[in-house]
């Protein structure tokens, strides 16, 4: 496989030229000796990098293996409610995206399809304020997060076909490439996706439904007040969206459908076209190649049942895929980076870090079963096509809908678990 290395470092203040032939003036073994010293992370995407952050920051040298042949660049936006903004703060990247022109968001419209506004509310209304919301590119957070290694080298083209703990004295791993190349390394994390298979577990679970998403730019007037998040609720069908910039709108729509490609990007779209709210004002604002289209899936994994084993264990997605109605998948992900970093801290020789993997792996599937499962059921019952069922829906929403306990689950602390 053809591959780049992005940054690698053995010492902060050198460029990264000189980094870089250091690097290969070092002999192999030599290099080899230093890799049973490192923490290797298989992706580059959210989890990998905020995990290569937070590793950093207690001393561990770390290596990344990304698959694709560049850094990451696509994607839409993504939501980062005050859960993921205490760890971003922790990872020290906080408020460099705060200060990237992406408006704090404060207040919630949920809509019918065919009529108005069932409720509008404000974070204040619901429990644990102060609450943070805004919604950045998700590229930018990529960034962000690289900016801070200062002892990580990237290799890019770099696919990781198995990963295989050793039975020494001090435990390690042996990753093996896509290309036959071994490497025998301290620990290592799978945050390589949902469809990770590097620690074995069960596929994940088609949810019913596809997703489509964009950014809409507007030179204009934007088709939604600056400040608000709006969901808009139909029959089988919904969408949302929230401005991430003074002229950028993050929207998506959600309809059932078999699993499967599906129909052709537009048809899909074709039935949102007649939808008020701003929906068809967003979806016409974006060219259909810079949309993303993807199917919803989950796994509900039990902190009871086994993940990794010895020095390896998994991160964001490759842990906990959930559906995005909670807007949680990426927090969970910062969340994880954070205490994974803080078990690692503390453990000491081989099986120490063994020990701590299954204590952070542990503590992670307390968490974030809870919100899988909550995000799954509140999926079902925004994709219900039974017309009895969302009249009834819409009216609880309309008459009886309590705000205080909406946010709830973006109350906890990583940086105290």
């Amino acid at each position: 496989a053809h591959m780049v290395v992005a940054r690698v470092s053995s010492a902060p203040c050198k460029a990264p030229g000189s980094r870089r032939s250091a690097v290969r003036a070092q002999s192999k073994a030599q290099q080899e000796a230093d890799l049973r010293q490192t923490v290797a992370i298989v992706g580059a995407g959210i989890a990998g990098l905020a995990s290569a952050v937070s590793l950093e920051r207690q001393g561990y040298q770390c290596l990344v293996l990304e698959r694709s042949e560049t850094r990451r660049e696509g994607g839409t936006a993504i939501a980062l409610w005050k859960n993921a903004w205490r760890a971003l703060d922790y990872l020290g990247v906080g408020d460099e995206l705060r200060n990237g022109n992406h408006p704090e968001l404060d207040s919630v419209e949920l809509c019918a399809a065919e009529g108005g506004v069932l409720k509008r509310f404000s974070f204040d209304e619901c429990n644990g304020g102060p609450h943070e919301f805004r919604g950045v590119f998700r590229k930018e957070l990529l960034r962000a997060l690289e900016s801070k290694l200062e002892q990580t080298e990237i290799r890019y083209g770099v696919g990781v076909e198995r990963v295989t703990t050793t039975e020494t004295e001090t435990g390690g791993v042996v990753l093996r490439t896509e290309s036959g190349e071994e490497m025998r390394c301290l620990a290592a994390v799978g945050s390589n996706g949902a469809s990770s298979g590097l620690c074995g577990l069960p596929p994940t679970n088609y949810a019913g439904y596809r997703a489509i998403r964009g950014v809409a730019n507007f030179e204009g007037e934007m088709p939604l007040p600056s400040s608000t998040v709006r969901q808009v609720l139909g029959r089988g069908m919904r969408a949302g969206m929230y401005p991430i910039s003074d002229r950028e709108v993050y929207w998506f729509v959600c309809f059932n459908g078999a699993e499967g490609d599906g129909p052709p990007m537009e048809g899909a779209l074709e039935a949102f076209r007649s939808w008020g709210h701003g929906v068809r004002e967003v979806i016409e604002a974006t060219a259909v190649e810079d949309m993303v289209a993807s199917s919803i899936r989950d796994r509900w994994q039990s902190p009871l049942a086994p993940v990794g084993r010895g020095n390896l264990t998994l991160a964001g997605d490759a842990l906990h895929p959930m559906t995005p109605n909670l807007g949680q998948g990426g927090c969970c992900a910062l969340e994880d980076a954070v205490v994974l970093g803080r078990r690692l801290g503390g453990a000491a020789g081989g099986e120490g870090v063994a020990a701590a993997l299954r204590s952070y792996e542990a503590e992670r599937l307390r968490r974030t079963l809870k919100l899988t499962v909550r995000a799954g059921v509140m999926g079902s019952l925004l994709q219900t096509d039974n017309p009895l069922v969302t009249a009834a829906r819409d009216a609880v929403v309309s008459r009886a809908f309590d705000p205080s306990s909406f946010l709830d689950h973006t109350n906890y602390d990583c940086r105290e678990a």
